[in-house]
């Protein structure tokens, strides 16, 4: 497989990665009923460090910063950052599909001026 389409995998999968801990984490703190400091912040933060998706989604994140570590050492910044915009499209639609977020025609446009703008970036 040649280095280019290799790397690109490297920073699709890195940026999937992350956006799946973003997934996770919100999943978790639902699950948990949000962050609430009325009881005091280390029974708050005990709370949410309980709880399985919020675990995961931390582990997904240093799974991630790893991966991208490893971007960084093999790509040029200019080219590689602009991916991690693909990360907003990527928690948006599986949101939508997640947790019923709204995805209204406006956004969907801002989505696909994402997508175009990385896709121009990559082409350079």
């Amino acid at each position: 497989m040649p280095q280019k389409i290799w790397l690109l995998f490297l920073v699709l999968g890195t940026v999937l990665v992350i956006s799946v801990a973003q997934l996770s984490l919100k999943a978790g703190l639902n699950a948990v009923g949000g962050v609430d400091f009325s009881s005091g912040i280390v029974l708050a933060f005990f709370r949410v460090f309980q709880n399985p998706l919020v675990l995961l989604g931390l582990f997904l994140y240093i799974l991630g910063s790893l991966g991208w570590l490893f971007v960084l050492s093999k790509a040029h910044l200019s080219l590689a950052y602009p991916a991690l915009s693909l990360g907003y499209v990527f928690v948006a639609v599986l949101s939508w599909f997640l947790f019923a977020d709204h995805l209204s025609l406006l956004r969907i446009v801002g989505l696909g001026i994402i997508v175009g703008g990385v896709f121009l970036l990559s082409r350079t």
